[in-house]
């Protein structure tokens, strides 16, 4: 196994961490093509955790398939998603599965969501939520807030009333109450992949996604929706800077006062008549990403995926399988 990234002093605190002789550093900058290359042409299988997804995802996503190798990716935002559908034709001729939103919201929570509608087939509207208080470790989940950012400006869409419905991120949210320790908390609308793939399989008038993960500064996408970082790369190094000294003073504070990283992930479905509910509470929200792409790549090079092509977790995997998948990294009652 080898562990790849842009920075060498990252990668042995890594190694260090996990103390297994099995897995080799690579420095390597995945944007960069001729690197990505090479380095595919020594590797089995591919899982691509450089975010913000909407940014490069793509691009790496089609290196990989061009050099005839299966990929992955943990991506939740709605703009990659369309981009990778432009490869899915690509992925075909090359006889590779082009696999994403195995994460998990999208990924888990895709299987969550499948598992609970099966039981309740009369369900119509789902709410899916995930929260945390912080990251799982400092310095972590810059990338997954300018994910969020960036898919901001291009108004991903929700299910509601039976069609796909854009929304502005930072402008929906609604109250639930959750399990403990969270407790009745104030949830921000963020559509992801599970919006536009679960209504097709399902017969659904409602379909939200929600995120709880500390005070975020909603104010601050007014601002980016005036500057573009999408358009601008100077606006985007800006937000970046900011949202770094945002994340780590907030993921700092946390973990200092004590704040534990466990994470919850709920799903409700309903009906005129009743609601019903699933959850998971995971260790810590990279523990929970992880659960999926380890689950898929270990199936995949036993040779037991043979779909290729553009695909989701509900392509590959029963939903009864989600406590085998989770195994280790779910906090115990």
């Amino acid at each position: 196994m080898v562990a790849a990234g842009r920075r060498a002093d990252k990668l042995q605190a890594l190694l260090k961490e996990i103390r297994s002789d099995r897995v080799s550093p690579l420095v390597l900058d995945a944007t960069d093509v001729s690197a990505l290359r090479n380095a595919c042409a020594n590797a089995s299988f591919i899982i691509n955790a450089v975010g913000p997804f909407a940014r490069s995802g793509a691009a790496i996503a089609r290196t990989v398939v061009e050099c005839g190798r299966p990929y992955l990716d943990c991506a939740n935002e709605q703009l990659h998603y369309r981009r990778l559908l432009e490869l899915d034709a690509l992925a075909r001729r090359q006889g590779v599965p082009l696999i994403t939103a195995a994460g998990g919201v999208p990924g888990l929570s895709t299987l969550l969501t499948a598992h609970l509608l099966k039981q309740f087939s009369g369900a119509t509207e789902v709410d899916c939520c995930w929260a945390q208080f912080r990251h799982a470790y400092a310095e972590s989940g810059l990338a997954s807030l300018m994910g969020g950012i960036l898919e901001a400006l291009d108004r991903p869409v929700a299910l509601r009333a039976g069609k796909p419905a854009p929304i502005v991120i930072g402008r929906s949210a609604r109250e639930f109450a959750l399990p403990e320790p969270f407790g009745r908390k104030k949830l921000l609308e963020v559509p992801t992949i599970d919006d536009l793939t679960i209504p097709g399989r399902f017969s659904l008038q409602e379909f939200h996604t929600w995120f709880y993960m500390g005070d975020l500064p909603t104010w601050l996408l007014e601002i980016v929706r005036l500057l573009q970082p999408n358009r601008r790369p100077w606006a985007y190094r800006l937000i970046e800077a900011i949202m770094r000294r945002i994340n780590d003073r907030d993921t700092a504070k946390a973990i200092a006062s004590g704040i534990g990283p466990e994470c919850l992930l709920q799903v409700l479905a309903r009906n005129s008549d009743e609601t019903k509910s699933q959850s998971l509470m995971f260790r810590d929200g990279a523990v929970a990403t992880a659960c999926l792409p380890a689950y898929i790549a270990d199936r995949c090079l036993r040779g037991e995926v043979p779909q290729t092509g553009l695909l989701t977790p509900l392509d590959l995997i029963d939903p009864e399988r989600l406590p085998e998948i989770t195994k280790g990294a779910l906090l115990e009652p």
